[in-house]
């Protein structure tokens, strides 16, 4: 007789999905695999479905509220696999665009973001404009500008027309704007040379994410890209107080720009 695991290989954010759209209506019953996939659930499928299919709406909320309950008395949850590109039959990775959607949505606070390249990323970062105008949730921007060949009249000014341009090409929806840093060596002709090229965002210091992935159509869709989410209040506060340490230390150049142009 084969093992019966129920709920327990089903990530906790999942769970925190499914019983949002349950709740919602936005999800029928009885569950099947098209129609969790069509809603943003696609780990562990054939987890939930075997748990949870052909029970009312009222019976799977009763069962995901017993997991997460359960879950919020237990060890923290353990790090989720994130992923860009084609899977195999057995693949159970959580997909990195969701990942980021459901990150942003997810703020109440704050949300550190850090990237090296952007393109396209209005889709991404649109649920992050949100979040800002609903909830008045803080956000930090540390970028990658491309390193000057020669020496500017003015640094400092010149860093912030180059965030200036980022905001116009990568934030359409307006006001409210996040605060934009980018590494202060930028704004100096290498050598030494000098990129930033982490990807990572940290939520309220309770989620955080790591990523090779870029904010970009093919980081997000089309290659091959590998990354962890944690739901580690410890490593999410030392992962933002990083990023963080960089502005109270005067390491980057920027700060709230209140339009794209001035």
């Amino acid at each position: 007789m084969s093992e019966r695991v129920g709920l327990v290989p089903v990530a906790t954010s999942s769970l925190e999905r499914l019983r949002e759209g349950l709740a919602a209506g936005r999800v029928r019953t009885p569950l099947n695999r098209s129609d969790l996939v069509a809603y943003g659930v696609r780990g562990q499928l054939d987890a939930l479905v075997a748990a949870l299919a052909g029970h009312t709406a009222a019976a799977c909320l009763s069962i995901i509220d017993a997991a997460l309950a359960e879950r919020a008395h237990g060890d923290a949850p353990a790090p989720e696999l994130v992923w860009t590109g084609p899977e195999g039959a057995a693949a159970s990775a959580r997909d990195t665009l969701v990942v980021l959607r459901e990150l942003f949505e997810s703020a109440r606070v704050r949300v550190v973001l850090a990237g090296y390249a952007f393109d396209h990323a209005q889709d991404v970062l649109r649920p992050l404009h949100r979040v800002m105008q609903e909830r008045g949730v803080q956000v930090r921007f540390f970028v990658n500008l491309e390193q000057v060949k020669a020496l500017p009249p003015d640094p400092e000014a010149y860093g912030a027309a180059e965030l200036r341009k980022f905001l116009a090409s990568n934030w359409p929806f307006g006001a409210p704007y996040p605060e934009m840093y980018c590494d202060r060596r930028a704004l100096i002709p290498a050598p030494p040379w000098c990129s930033l090229h982490a990807k990572c965002v940290a939520v309220d210091g309770e989620r955080a994410f790591v990523s090779s992935a870029n904010f970009t159509n093919r980081g997000q869709d089309r290659n091959i890209e590998v990354g962890v989410l944690m739901h580690d209040p410890v490593f999410a506060t030392q992962l933002e107080k990083q990023w963080q340490s960089l502005v109270a230390s005067g390491l980057v150049s920027g700060g709230l720009l209140l339009a794209p142009f001035q």
